[in-house]
């Protein structure tokens, strides 16, 4: 039978979670947690909770705190995997705080329409994966899996059966005794997420003024969300966790004027993790450990590569089982056959494997090729669109800035004109321009200059879709 091992700490407590498959499906066995003071108390503190659990789990999954890494959402002017890959390659080189080759990144496909893919961008520093990685080694574990607490949050609520609907988009607010993730899921997808330093604990001196400590902090998730989600807005607020939470739900609700919905966080989980949510939330651990949604991965390149390696030995081990069975059988015309498929394949690897230098030249030639391409035609739409702007502009009109817009695929024109009416029909003739599918007037006012009277005004030009992303 396969067994999961789900291993993650915050500053006070250490929490294994152990789920056994059942077909297609994950149950939750155990959930133990262990408070822990000192950093070099953890692998002691591990070693005797894997110990305790008995096991040797097929899987093992490490959680990083979702205050440990870097998240983005960008929207790249692809829908192709390959191309993506390196799109995020050179945006990650270039916006990352630190340099790539001390950064794992790793993301997911968000939303793809009109040959633009939505993606969350996800990297964090190779010392923080590093000291995880450390940890679980010294706990006699092999591990397999890097993933990020939000992911434990969206695995839970994946098995989340509610008594209601809830609306969606949802902001799931999970409380933990020292800290409070907050995560954006629609359909099945994690859109957004952050964490704050403050967990049940934290919150608990504060009393009444939790609600609005808490609705702060929703204000300022919903901020970053329109900032990086344009059009996305949450129609609804879930709490779940640890702590008095039933009594912040009618205030919270009244504050945010949304519907929020408390839900005990072992419901979906059963009653293996009853025990530990008196005391801290078994979300993420016991969301890891059940869920049925892929996770992200922020494993290092050896650690996959391990993996790989040993599903391989699984694999094979298997396949000498079972020969073995047959060579017991006395069937050497099977055995006979088995041999000569064996070779037939060596061979067609090794051919394979010959010409696999060759043809990943090619292909990253031909990627590098149809990238350039792409950025080329959009700086000679950007251009052609600059061009018709300054032939439509008359002579009584004078611009002082053009600046584009990149995020908002957008062109902002400032400057001054004879008249109101001038404005107005510079605006007629900017909305005639190729490639322009609207022209939004943001202020206009009248002004006095060395000239005389002027109207100053905004201009916001949108380039209609089939212009491209301005780069």
């Amino acid at each position: 039978m396969k067994t999961r091992l789900v291993v993650e700490w915050t500053r006070q407590t250490l929490r294994v979670a152990v789920a056994r498959a059942r077909g297609a499906r994950w149950h939750l066995a155990a959930l133990h947690s262990r408070p822990v003071g000192q950093q070099d108390e953890l692998a002691a503190a591990l070693r005797e909770l894997v110990k305790a659990v008995k096991i040797r789990p097929t899987e093992v999954i490490g959680v990083i705190p979702r205050e440990q890494v870097i998240t983005r959402v960008i929207t790249f002017p692809s829908e192709e995997a390959a191309e993506l890959h390196q799109m995020v390659e050179l945006y990650t080189r270039a916006q990352l705080p630190y340099p790539r080759e001390q950064a794992l990144v790793e993301y997911a496909v968000l939303e793809q329409r009109a040959g633009f893919s939505t993606v969350a961008l996800v990297a964090c520093q190779r010392d923080t994966a590093d000291r995880h990685l450390t940890l679980l080694r010294a706990a006699g574990l092999s591990p397999t899996t890097l993933t990020v607490s939000s992911w434990g949050v969206a695995g839970w609520f994946d098995q989340l059966t509610p008594a209601e609907p809830i609306p969606s988009p949802t902001l799931i607010i999970n409380v933990d005794d020292a800290r409070s993730d907050l995560v954006l899921l629609a359909d099945g997808r994690l859109l957004f997420s952050r964490s704050v330093g403050q967990g049940a604990q934290d919150w608990r001196p504060f009393g009444e003024d939790v609600v609005e400590l808490l609705a702060l902090e929703v204000e300022r998730s919903r901020a970053t969300i329109r900032k990086e989600l344009a059009g996305v807005e949450f129609a609804s607020v879930l709490l779940t966790g640890c702590g008095d939470l039933a009594r912040w739900r009618e205030p919270l609700a009244q504050r945010l004027g949304m519907p929020v919905t408390v839900s005990e966080s072992v419901r979906p989980l059963g009653p293996a993790a009853a025990a530990a949510a008196t005391v801290l939330s078994p979300v993420v651990a016991g969301g890891l450990a059940t869920g049925r949604a892929p996770m992200l991965d922020l494993s290092p390149a050896e650690v996959r590569s391990d993996v790989r390696h040993r599903e391989q030995v699984r694999q094979l081990a298997t396949v000498g089982v079972l020969l073995a069975a047959v060579l017991l059988a006395g069937s050497g015309w099977l055995s006979l056959r088995l041999a000569r498929h064996q070779r037939l394949a060596a061979r067609l690897t090794q051919a394979l494997a010959q010409a696999e230098p060759a043809a990943a030249v090619v292909r990253e030639r031909l990627r590098t090729a149809a990238l350039v391409e792409s950025l080329m035609e959009d700086r000679r739409r950007l251009l052609a669109a600059l061009s018709g702007i300054f032939q439509q502009t008359p002579p009584s009109v004078a611009l002082d800035a053009v600046t584009v817009e990149r995020s908002r695929a957008s062109i902002v024109l400032r400057g001054d004109a004879d008249s109101t009416q001038a404005v107005l029909e510079y605006i007629k003739q900017l909305e005639g321009l190729e490639g322009v599918r609207g022209v939004e007037l943001k202020y206009s006012t009248r002004r006095t200059t060395p000239s005389g009277e002027r109207t100053a005004f905004e201009l916001l030009l949108h380039q209609a879709p089939e212009a491209g992303k301005i780069s």
